[in-house]
């Protein structure tokens, strides 16, 4: 799911919120069963009732691959409209073949990712993990 060498910060930022994510769901980094109880969490949808899946022709390059990522965002921002909530899920790629099954894609496409949909669960804890400051994430240049 992601690149292999992922490098710092990326790599210390991406270890940093899924400690943050896991650890609100009770799942502590030293627990022994932690890498499966993340994966039965992933795969039941955190609980949502409903998957989205999202495809692309294998022939797209990496800007049609951004424009999927921006329509998917797009979809993600009506869905809140709408009441809903949802999660995109990136995992579901580990399975590809067994969805694109379970889904009938034709063999020309390849799975982009899953988006959980579901109404928020009441009582559940919000989480916000740390996000980097803008300065240390963006550079504009020009004059």
């Amino acid at each position: 799911m992601y690149p292999d060498g992922l490098a710092s910060p990326y790599r210390d930022r991406f270890a940093a919120a899924a400690a943050q994510r896991y650890a609100s769901l009770g799942i502590e980094r030293a627990d022994p069963d932690r890498p499966t109880k993340i994966a039965t969490l992933n795969a039941a949808a955190f609980g949502a009732p409903a998957v989205l899946f999202c495809y692309l022709d294998r022939t797209m390059g990496p800007g049609q691959w951004a424009d999927v990522g921006m329509y998917l965002q797009t979809v993600m921002l009506l869905l809140r409209a709408e009441g809903l909530h949802s999660c995109p899920q990136v995992m579901w790629t580990v399975y590809r073949e067994t969805v694109s099954r379970a889904v009938g894609a034709e063999d020309g496409l390849v799975l982009f990712c899953g988006v959980s949909v579901g109404f928020e669960k009441e009582g559940v804890p919000r989480l916000r993990t740390g996000r980097a400051d803008m300065t240390e994430t963006v550079s504009f240049i020009g004059r």
